[in-house]
């Protein structure tokens, strides 16, 4: 790997621990009820790209864990169905995001803000 790529990966360590993953999960969950509640596309793409650091930090290559590698993609689909104004779409895809991050954000704390 490059110079480039581990500063990006550092950087969504840095990201998704501590008091800097408590701040940047709480904004991607803020962002979400947001864009739900005011059906606005772009605020649920900014949620998605705010949920990167949480979602590579907890989730796998490989496995069931897969799938929370993939929670930013159903975020961008909630944003698809937003704009085409399918809110029944638009508030299912992101409903298992908003729980897990629930749960990270509680592990967060829990842990004393230690991470995952």
């Amino acid at each position: 790997r490059g110079e480039k790529m581990d500063l990006i990966l550092n950087t969504i360590g840095y990201l998704s621990r501590g008091v800097p993953g408590v701040f940047v999960t709480g904004i991607c969950v803020l962002m979400m009820i947001l864009a739900l509640i005011r059906k606005e596309p772009s605020l649920m793409m900014f949620a998605a790209f705010m949920a990167i650091p949480a979602t590579y930090v907890f989730g796998s290559w490989e496995g069931i864990l897969l799938v929370v590698r993939l929670f930013p993609l159903f975020l961008l689909a909630s944003a698809f169905f937003i704009s085409k104004d399918e809110m029944v779409f638009g508030w299912i895809f992101p409903m298992p995001v908003l729980f897990f991050l629930g749960y990270y954000l509680l592990n967060l704390v829990a842990t004393n803000f230690a991470g995952v």
